[in-house]
């Protein structure tokens, strides 16, 4: 369902009545700070993927508690990190926190990577001797989502350090982040060691277990 579904329905009711006889009602003065709402509903939407959209089922929730409390994250540093098995319904929970923020204007704008895009992204801007800048988002800080962080290329060791870096920058920096990952602290401390595990796990966010 679209945001202008009842848009579209009140506008082919009126040519239906008036095609029947029937006046049409007097317009109604246009409110523009819904008109602004809606806006930013639609262009969520054309950055939210379709899979992320549709209506939750609550009852097929895995963690329910856990779903509430990623999704009423305040947009503020630590964010959440969801942290569970697949089809756990991690990632719509982290939608359903920045769709409420950002149509509600508590944010500005954020940023949305999976954690491939975001590594050649960060590889680019420290390049360029931007990526500091890069990772926060510009003079002004916005909130950043980070999907499925385990799922990077483990055969480069360039991705892997620049992984590190991106988390420890999000910690010294304070960067609000929202992140997702299908793996536990024992697998990251063994993958990565232990000063990386604690900076995900305890510096950069507040673990929310799915």
């Amino acid at each position: 369902m679209t945001p202008f579904k009842n848009l579209v329905d009140t506008q082919l009711a009126a040519a239906v009545a008036l095609s029947r006889g029937v006046p049409p009602q007097p317009a109604v003065a246009s409110d523009p700070k819904r008109e602004d709402d809606l806006g930013r509903v639609a262009e969520l939407e054309l950055v939210c993927p379709g899979e992320f959209r549709r209506p939750i089922d609550r009852s097929e929730l895995v963690s329910p508690d856990a779903f509430d409390q990623v999704s009423r994250w305040d947009g503020r540093y630590p964010g959440p990190l969801a942290a569970g098995a697949t089809r756990t319904a991690k990632t719509r929970a982290a939608w359903v926190a920045l769709r409420r923020l950002y149509v509600s204007w508590e944010i500005q704008q954020f940023r949305w990577y999976p954690v491939s895009d975001l590594l050649q992204r960060y590889q680019a801007s420290r390049e360029s001797g931007n990526g500091r800048y890069f990772l926060k988002g510009g003079s002004r800080v916005s909130p950043l989502f980070i999907d499925d962080v385990d799922k990077i290329n483990w055969a480069f060791e360039s991705e892997i350090s620049n992984l590190f870096a991106i988390y420890d920058a999000i910690y010294r920096e304070n960067i609000p982040c929202i992140a997702t990952t299908n793996q536990t602290r024992a697998w990251w401390t063994l993958k990565m060691g232990d000063a990386f595990a604690r900076r995900l796990f305890d510096d950069a966010h507040t673990l929310v277990q799915f």
